[in-house]
């Protein structure tokens, strides 16, 4: 059953849900962080529906074909399951290389704005969280809350969370 309350987590997949491996394109390259499910159950747990906003620019630079990403969108779905998790509400995902002038690539917020109106979720009751900074900047583009996990560097003029399982943690 999907979990239809207006508060959303947006997160970004790589280098947030699993180890970026630099286009990622294979479902047995997923690497999840060891912090990953448990702090997908406690989002969950708490209420929040949980999607996925992802620049995949492999395809637009003609790596791999968007089948591929989808591919690997599946086995991680099929992941959330076999944790006993609800699969995500959605993956945003932009396939567009960074040269090409779409709306769609991270930190503009088309695909968050899109699910935001699609679910009827509630801006104030909603994250965008990523390992950088543009993930951040998406989600206020957005009008939502952005923060940055993992990586400090990034995280300068965002709030920060060292862990997945630390920000969850802090959610009401």
């Amino acid at each position: 059953m999907t979990n239809k309350t207006p508060k959303a987590i947006f997160l970004d997949r790589d280098g947030t849900l699993i180890r970026d491996k630099n286009y990622l394109s294979r479902p047995e390259d997923i690497e999840y962080f060891p912090d990953t499910f448990t702090a997908l159950t406690l989002m969950q747990a708490k209420g929040y529906r949980l999607y996925v906003i992802t620049n995949q620019s492999g395809v637009g630079r003609g790596f791999f074909p968007i089948e591929a990403v989808y591919s690997v969108h599946a086995a991680m779905d099929a992941d959330m399951s076999a944790h006993k998790l609800e699969p995500f509400e959605g993956w945003g995902v932009c396939p567009h290389s960074p040269d090409e002038a779409c709306t769609c690539r991270k930190p503009h917020a088309q695909l968050i704005e899109d699910f935001m109106q699609r679910d009827g979720l509630d801006a104030k009751h909603c994250w965008m969280l990523g390992d950088k900074g543009i993930d951040a900047q998406c989600g206020l583009n957005a009008g939502i809350k952005g923060a940055v996990v993992r990586e400090k560097s990034a995280a300068a003029d965002f709030v920060f969370f060292a862990t997945l399982l630390e920000f969850a943690q802090t959610l009401p």
